[in-house]
C-alpha cells in the first residue's frame, strides 16, 4: 500500500485492534491462570485432606484391631492360639496383606523366640515363622523401635524376605500384660503389613496430572510414591534429580511438622512444580502431592494459541474490509491526485472527479476546481509578468553593460605607468548601481576619482551616469582643474534639476607623476588609507559636503606627498558598512586590518584579496551596498623590479622558438636560477602556442613579452592584440587523464600553467590581453649570479 491514505488508515486501526485484542487475551489469560491455579491449589488441599483422612481411618482401624489382639494375648499364648488370632485378623481386614505376633524372648516358651507370621498368597493364607530367620527379629526396626518407644507407629518400608518376599509398610503396636501391682509390662509386638502398592491406592486420588503424583513421607525421609508410574520407597536423594533435592530437603526441614505449600523444582529437575504436604495424626508420617503447574496450564496455552489464531484471522478480515472501504472512499482522491499531476504539467483542462453530495471529498473536489481556475488566471498573469520581467531584465542587463562601459575598462581596470600602477573595481549590489570610479592621464598628471551615489538600483545608476559624464568633462580639460574647484563645478551641475534630492559623495584627486604630490578634495567621501612600510594610515583631510544638495558650496583643498613603495587605498562605504548574516557591520577597524594584510601581494591580487576578505566576513549574506575599490601603488625598491626587459615578437609559426630563445637569453642575463628556467619555458611555450593558434590576430600582429626580476620572484608578462579572452576564467579545465583529442582548447594547458606558476593574473586594457605569470624564488641562494647593477 506504500504511504497511501488506505495504508495510513488500515495500519493504525489494525495496530489499535491488535493491541486491544492482545490486551484482552493477556487479561483473560492472567485471570484464567489465576483461577486455574486457585482451583488446583484447592483441589490439592482437598485431595490431601481426603487422603490424610483415609489413612488416619486406616491407621485407627488397624490400631484398634491390634489393640484387640493385644488384649487377647493377656495370657501367655500358645502358637495355635496365636495362629487363630492372626487368621481371624486377616479375614476381617482384607486390606491387610500380612500380620505377625512377635513375643519378647523373655516371655517366649522358646529361647529363640516365638513370632508366627501369616500372609496372603492369592486367595490362600500362608504361614511363616520369623523366629526361624537368620536375623534376630527382636533386633529388627519394626520390633525394637516399638519396644523402645512403647507407642504404635508406622515403620520405615522394607522388603520382607522371610516369607512374603514383597515391599511392605508395617504398622506395629506394643503388647503389654498387666502386672499384680496394677502396672503393665512389655511382652511383644503385634504387626500388620500392607503392601506398598496397596498402601499407594490410598494416594491415587492425589494424582492431578501425568507428571504429578501423590506420596507419603516417612519420619526418616523415605518417600513412598510412584513418580514414574511404579510404586517405590526410597530416600528423597534417589527419587529427585538436580536442584529438586536441595529445594525439597530445605523446605521439608522447615515445614514438615506443620505442613504447607511451596514452589520447588520438579523431581526431574527440568520444571517448576507445586508441592503441598500435610501430616497424618497419630503417626510421624506425612502425605503430600506434587504437580507441574505448566503441564496443567498447557490446555490453557493451547486455548490461547487457538484464540490468537482466530483473532489474527479476524484482524486480517477487519483490515481487508477497512482497506476495501477506504479504497472506495479514496478513489475520488486518487483521481484528484492524477488530475493534480496533470495540472502540474500545465494541463489545466484535465477532468476532475464528480463532486456528488456534500461530504468532505466533494468539498475538496469543489475547492480544487476553484483552485484550478484561480491557478489558470494566476499563470496567465504570471506569464504576462514574466514577459514584463524578462523585458525588464533585458533592459537592466543592457543598462548594466552601458553603465560598466562608462567606467574605464568596463568596471575592472588596471593602469600601468613607470611612476605608478593603478587597479580599480566596482561591484554593484544590484544589476546596476550608483558607485563610480574614473582615471585619466593628462600629460604628467593622473586624474582620479571615486564616488558613491546616495541610493541604489536604477535611480542611483541614472544619477551616476550623469555624474560620470560630468567627471569625464573635467578629465578632458586642457590643463588639470584643481580638485576643490572641480568639486564646486560638479556640485553646481548636479544640483540643477535634482528634484529627487539625490546626492553624491566624491573623492577627486590630481597626482603629479613626477613629483608624486597628490592634490585632492573630498565631497563628503571617506578618507583614503595610505599603506606605508607595512602600516596603514588614514589620510587626514578637510572634507566638504556631499554634491547635489545645495548650490554655491565651496570645498577645501588637500594635498599629500607620496613616496616610493607607498600604496593608496580609496574605497566607498559599501566596504565598512558590509553586514553579515547577524546584521553586524564590518566597521572601519576590521576594514583597516583587511586593507593592510595583502600589502605584499601584487596590486591586482591585493584588490581581489580585499574583496574576498569582505565576502568571508559577510558569510553569504546578500550585498547591502555598492562596493568600489581603487588601489594606487608607487613602485620603489621593495616593489619595483630589480631588472626588467621587454621584447616584441611577430605572431607567426616561428613564435614559439623565438620566444624560447629570448627567454633563455634574458634568464641568463639577469642571473636567474637555472632550476626555474625549465618551468618558465614550458609555461611560455603553452601561452605563445595558444596565442598563435587561437588569438585571431590581424596580419603582422606582434606579441609583447616582458620579464621582470624582483627580490623574491620572477614575473612574465604577455601582451597580445587578439580578441578578449581570459584563459584563467574562460578556459574549461580538462579532466586529468582525459583523451587529448577530447580536451577543450586551453584545458590541459591551464593545468600546466597553474601547477608551474605561483600566481596568475589577467586583465584587458585598450584592446589588448595582458597575462602576468609569477614564479617564486625560494631564497637568494638560488641565484646563479649576482644581480647586474646596470650602467
Amino acid at each position: 500500500m506504500g504511504r497511501s491514505f488506505t495504508a495510513r488508515l488500515v495500519i493504525p486501526v489494525a495496530l489499535v485492534a491488535a493491541v486491544v485484542i492482545a490486551t484482552g487475551l493477556f487479561i483473560d489469560y492472567r485471570i484464567s491462570r489465576a483461577q486455574i491455579a486457585a482451583g488446583l491449589e484447592a483441589n490439592a488441599r482437598n485431595s490431601i485432606a481426603a487422603a490424610v483422612l483415609r489413612i488416619q481411618e486406616l491407621t485407627r482401624g488397624l490400631e484398634s484391631s491390634l489393640r484387640f489382639l493385644g488384649e487377647a494375648m493377656e495370657e501367655v499364648p500358645d502358637e495355635a492360639r496365636m495362629d487363630k488370632v492372626l487368621r481371624s485378623l486377616l479375614d476381617s481386614n482384607p486390606e491387610v496383606f500380612a500380620a505377625a505376633i512377635a513375643l519378647d524372648p523373655a516371655y517366649s516358651p522358646s529361647p529363640s523366640g516365638l513370632a508366627p507370621y501369616r500372609y496372603r498368597r492369592g486367595s490362600e493364607l500362608m504361614s511363616a515363622d520369623l523366629a526361624s530367620a537368620a536375623a534376630l527379629y527382636w533386633e529388627e526396626p519394626w520390633f525394637a523401635s516399638i519396644r523402645d518407644t512403647g507407642a504404635p507407629a508406622w515403620v520405615e518400608p522394607y522388603f520382607e524376605s522371610t516369607g512374603a518376599m514383597v515391599e511392605l509398610a508395617t504398622f506395629s503396636v506394643p503388647l503389654h500384660r498387666n502386672t499384680p501391682d496394677g502396672g503393665q509390662t512389655f511382652i511383644g509386638v503385634a504387626t500388620i503389613d500392607i503392601r506398598l502398592r496397596d498402601l499407594y491406592e490410598y494416594l491415587e486420588d492425589l494424582r492431578v496430572d501425568d507428571r504429578g503424583f501423590g506420596f507419603m513421607l516417612t519420619s526418616r525421609g523415605t518417600l513412598i510414591g510412584a513418580p514414574d508410574g511404579r510404586v517405590i520407597s526410597a530416600p528423597l536423594s534417589e527419587v529427585l534429580h538436580g536442584d529438586a533435592v536441595s529445594d525439597w530437603q530445605s523446605w521439608l526441614q522447615r515445614t514438615k511438622a506443620s505442613g504447607g505449600h511451596t514452589t520447588v523444582s520438579c523431581p526431574d529437575g527440568n520444571e517448576i512444580c507445586q508441592l503441598r504436604i500435610a501430616n497424618v495424626e497419630g503417626v510421624a508420617w506425612s502425605v503430600g502431592i506434587v504437580y507441574s503447574e505448566a503441564s496443567l496450564l498447557q490446555p490453557l496455552h493451547s486455548y490461547q494459541v487457538r484464540v490468537l489464531i482466530v483473532g489474527a484471522g479476524m484482524l486480517l478480515l477487519v483490515a481487508l474490509v477497512i482497506g476495501i472501504v477506504a479504497r472506495r472512499l479514496t478513489a475520488p482522491l486518487l483521481e484528484l491526485a492524477d488530475a493534480s499531476r496533470s495540472i502540474a504539467r500545465g494541463e489545466l483542462d484535465v477532468a476532475l472527479p464528480e463532486a456528488d453530495g456534500d461530504d468532505e471529498v466533494s468539498q475538496l473536489v469543489t475547492a480544487f476546481d476553484g483552485m484550478r481556475q484561480d491557478l489558470g488566471q494566476y499563470l496567465r498573469d504570471l506569464e504576462a509578468a514574466a514577459v514584463q520581467r524578462s523585458r525588464m531584465d533585458g533592459e537592466l542587463g543592457a543598462a548594466r553593460e552601458i553603465q560598466m562601459a562608462m567606467l574605464p575598462q568596463g568596471g575592472q581596470a588596471e593602469f600601468h605607468h613607470e611612476a605608478l600602477t593603478l587597479w580599480a573595481r566596482v561591484r554593484p549590489a544590484k544589476a546596476v548601481g550608483g558607485d563610480l570610479y574614473a582615471f585619466q592621464q593628462l600629460g604628467q598628471y593622473l586624474l582620479i576619482s571615486i564616488g558613491d551615489v546616495s541610493d541604489k538600483g536604477v535611480p542611483a545608476a541614472l544619477f551616476m551616469a550623469r555624474a560620470i559624464s560630468l567627471i569625464q568633462q573635467w578629465e578632458v580639460q586642457p590643463a588639470p582643474v584643481p580638485p576643490h574647484i572641480a568639486l564646486q563645478q560638479l556640485n553646481e551641475a548636479l544640483t540643477r534639476d535634482n528634484e529627487s534630492c539625490m546626492f553624491l559623495t566624491l573623492f577627486i584627486a590630481v597626482l603629479d607623476l613626477q613629483s608624486l604630490e597628490l592634490l585632492f578634495a573630498s565631497g563628503g567621501h571617506t578618507a583614503p588609507v595610505l599603506l606605508r612600510e607595512g602600516q596603514s594610515h588614514v589620510i587626514a583631510q578637510e572634507r566638504g559636503p556631499a554634491l547635489g544638495l545645495q548650490e554655491g558650496l565651496s570645498f577645501p583643498a588637500n594635498s599629500i606627498q607620496l613616496q616610493r613603495d607607498d600604496r593608496l587605498v580609496i574605497y566607498t562605504d559599501g566596504f565598512d558598512e558590509a553586514q553579515d548574516i547577524r546584521d553586524e557591520l564590518l566597521g572601519e577597524d576590521r576594514l583597516y586590518e583587511i586593507l593592510a594584510q595583502p600589502d605584499n601581494l601584487p596590486l591586482n591580487e591585493a584588490g581581489e584579496a580585499i574583496f574576498a576578505a569582505v565576502d568571508t566576513f559577510v558569510a553569504g549574506a546578500p550585498q547591502f551596498d555598492d562596493m568600489s575599490l581603487m588601489l594606487l601603488e608607487i613602485p620603489g625598491e621593495r616593489r619595483a623590479p630589480l631588472q626588467a626587459e621587454r621584447s616584441s615578437l611577430g605572431i607567426d609559426d616561428s613564435l614559439p622558438g623565438e620566444a624560447a630563445r629570448w627567454l633563455e637569453e634574458q634568464w641568463q642575463a639577469q642571473g636567474l636560477p637555472e632550476s626555474k628556467l625549465h618551468d618558465m619555458q614550458l609555461v611560455l611555450e603553452e601561452v605563445v602556442c595558444n596565442i598563435r593558434d587561437h588569438a585571431q590576430t590581424e596580419a603582422n600582429a606582434s606579441l609583447s613579452l616582458g620579464l621582470e626580476r624582483f627580490v623574491d620572484r620572477v614575473e612574465l608578462e604577455c601582451v597580445d592584440p587578439g580578441h578578449a579572452y581570459n584563459p584563467l576564467a574562460d578556459a574549461q579545465r580538462s579532466t586529468l587523464g582525459q583523451n587529448t583529442e577530447d580536451a577543450s582548447i586551453g584545458g590541459l594547458g591551464l593545468h600546466l600553467i597553474t601547477q608551474l606558476t605561483s600566481r596568475q593574473s589577467y586583465h584587458r586594457e585598450e584592446g589588448r590581453n595582458i597575462l602576468r605569470l609569477r614564479i617564486d624564488l625560494a631564497s637568494p641562494a638560488e641565484h646563479d649570479t649576482p644581480a647586474p647593477t646596470g650602467d
